[in-house]
Formats: structure tokens, C-alpha cells, sequence
């Protein structure tokens, strides 16, 4: 059932790259290659002084100094320090959007399976991307505007397909019929999502070992427990 967790290291640069190129008016130009690389950079060193010293405390000058070029030379490949963000966030989503998508289409599961499915593959991305997971968590609330609103209704789009996953498994009495599908949705993607706080790949537990350990305590604590033949 598990995936292979997407290419990229702990930066998140795969995911968060192709968005560079997508959105904002300076995006619009074509690039060269080298253009593309140097736009690739920028995103992922802003990425990182995100992490370090927070979107608020982070200038321009810091990502052009560590970038290696003018900061007038940066709005060539972005409009402003915000807009590096809204790409790193929207990076994220288009992650979470395909990994919940398809664990929701698996016909071959049950509905908490397919939840499962999610979480297990999601939490395999999670732990290879964790400073991009830190920055989006952290900081995505900083996004005004236009930004915020298409970040917000994303979460709320993915909030309501595991919700609905919840109710089909009420509906077929996979889990308790009085299960209160908001709270259950909370806490798949707490689980899913917290272990950005304290996970680290020279740490002591495999990403595998945590999927298992996640998907296990969903699964044993949402599923209903029948009584046995006494």
C-alpha cells in the first residue's frame, strides 16, 4: 500500500520549484534554463531563511545577500517576499491535493482505510520535506489577500474530503455511529501533520517506523471494536 515518498530533500524544493515557475506577473516571463536554476535557488534559499529566522524577520536583502545577487535583481523572479511564500505554500497543497485525492479514489479500500492510505503516504512526504512543512505551518497565516483565501479554502477543501471519507465509514458502521467527524478530521491531520515540530532524518526513527506507528493509531482508535463471541 506504501508509496514511495516524493523526490527531494529536506528543503521540499521539488514540489515547491515547479510553483515558482506558475504564478506572479514576473513568473510570466520565459526563462532560460539557467534563469529557471537561479529562480529554483531563490525559492529554495528563501525557504530556508524562512525557517531560520521567520517570514517576518526575513528581508529581501537576506535572500538577494544569500542568493548571491542585487535585490533589485530578485523581482525579476518574484513580485514580493510574500509571493515566495503563497509558492511554497501552494507547493504543499499541490502534494496534499494529489496524496488525498487518490487515497480517496481507492475503490479497493474501505473509507478509513483510504484515510489510512493518506495519512501513511503523506507523513512519508512530511518527514523528506520538513522545513518545508515547518515554514508552510508556521507561517501560512501571514498570507494576505487573495494569497490567504486560496490557501484557506484549500485546507477547507481537504478538510472536507476526509470528513466525507468519515461519514461513509459511519454510514457502513466501520466506526462509531455518534463519531464526531470534525473532531476525527482534527486529529487525522494533527497526527499527520505535528511530527514537523520534532522529526529529524538523523534521528533515531525511520519514516517508515513512524507511518506504521500513525496509521496504526488511527486505525485501532477509529475503528469499531466489535464485542467477541464470549
Amino acid at each position: 500500500m506504501t508509496r514511495s515518498a516524493p523526490a527531494g530533500g529536506d528543503s521540499g524544493r521539488r514540489g515547491a520549484i515547479k510553483v515558482l515557475s506558475g504564478s506572479g506577473s514576473s513568473s510570466t516571463r520565459k526563462r532560460s534554463a539557467k534563469g529557471q536554476r537561479r529562480a529554483e535557488q531563490i525559492l529554495e534559499i528563501a525557504q530556508g531563511i524562512f525557517h531560520v529566522k521567520g517570514f517576518s524577520a526575513t528581508s529581501m536583502d537576506d535572500i538577494a545577500n544569500e542568493v548571491g545577487i542585487l535585490k533589485g535583481s530578485l523581482y525579476y523572479y518574484m513580485d514580493t517576499k510574500e509571493d515566495l511564500l503563497y509558492r511554497i505554500a501552494l507547493a504543499v497543497h499541490q502534494v496534499v491535493d494529489v496524496t488525498l485525492a487518490e487515497a480517496a479514489a481507492r475503490t479497493d479500500l474501505s473509507p478509513l482505510d483510504r484515510i489510512v492510505d493518506y495519512v501513511e503516504n503523506q507523513i512519508l512526504y512530511n518527514t523528506s520535506h520538513v522545513t518545508q512543512m515547518a515554514v508552510y505551518h508556521h507561517e501560512w497565516r501571514r498570507l494576505t489577500g487573495d494569497h490567504y483565501r486560496a490557501i484557506a479554502l484549500r485546507r477547507s477543501q481537504n478538510e472536507a474530503v476526509v470528513k466525507s471519507l468519515f461519514e461513509e465509514a459511519r454510514a457502513i458502521g466501520e466506526v462509531d455511529p455518534d463519531l464526531n467527524v470534525y473532531l476525527a478530521m482534527a486529529n487525522v491531520f494533527a497526527v499527520t501533520i505535528w511530527p514537523y515540530t520534532w522529526y529529524h532524518a538523523d534521528g533515531p526513527i525511520e519514516p517508515e517506523d513512524l507511518a506504521r506507528f500513525c496509521t496504526n493509531l488511527l486505525r485501532h482508535g477509529f475503528a469499531l471494536q466489535r464485542p467477541t463471541d464470549g
